[in-house]
């Protein structure tokens, strides 16, 4: 019985040591240090300061992922620098402040029955706020908000590009 006990308790300790090494290495790992939510939905969920409750729609993390996984559009309301320096892979870039003059060539990507999703740098920034906003006035009921932004993208390691300026 000793024995078996004992051979229980090294087969338990070579199975934990397996799956935490596969885990670090795995690309999809699960990461063991984080913001882990209760079984009650308490979710963590970052407010810009000019939020609208009845207006806004807000995203946590795990929401932007799951839009991002189903092919939502993404859209990078930050200036073209910054696009280029680094932005989530496949979003396209509308900086909110040059508005008038980038629309014509972001508007053919967009339709009123997709899910799209702005962001810009993070919780510094409402300029996805803004572009949200303004897409809903403008016909695009599914316009959400990721105010985490780009840096919040990048904390959670998750699949990111940039453009060659040459």
């Amino acid at each position: 019985m000793k024995k078996l006990l004992k051979e229980v308790i090294l087969l338990t300790i070579i199975a934990a040591v397996a799956a935490f090494t596969i885990n670090s290495i795995s690309p999809k790992g699960i990461p063991l240090k984080g913001t882990w939510y209760d079984n009650r939905r308490q979710i963590k969920l970052d407010i810009p300061p000019s939020y609208d409750a009845e207006t806004d729609s807000l995203l946590t993390m795990q929401e932007a992922f799951m839009l991002w996984k189903n092919d939502a559009v993404f859209i990078d309301t930050r200036e073209p620098d910054e696009y280029c320096e680094g932005h989530i892979k496949g979003a396209i870039n509308l900086p909110f402040e040059e508005w008038d003059d980038w629309w014509p060539e972001v508007e053919p990507y967009l339709s009123p029955d997709k899910n799209i999703v702005c962001y810009c740098s993070g919780l510094d920034c409402e300029l996805s706020l803004y572009a949200a906003r303004e897409l809903k006035v403008i016909g695009y009921p599914n316009a959400y908000i990721f105010f985490g932004g780009f840096y919040t993208w990048l904390e959670y390691d998750l699949p990111w590009e940039y453009e060659n300026e040459e």
